[in-house]
């Protein structure tokens, strides 16, 4: 049985570091279509870490 706030917990750090990732590369691409792919791509995973922290802070 898997724990469900160290789950969670995991899952918010590996979606805070594809927020960075997507952010830098957004930054520093060239390509202006691909930048603002990359953007997009941020900021659909913040809002995905937000959902995860909301529920994280939920719990007992």
């Amino acid at each position: 049985m898997l724990d469900l706030k160290a789950t969670l917990r995991t899952t918010l750090t590996k979606k805070q570091e594809l927020v960075r990732d997507y952010q830098t590369y957004a930054d520093q691409i060239n390509d202006q279509a691909v930048s603002k792919m990359y953007s997009h791509f941020a900021e659909a995973e913040a809002l995905d870490a937000t959902k995860i922290k909301e529920k994280l802070e939920a719990l007992p």
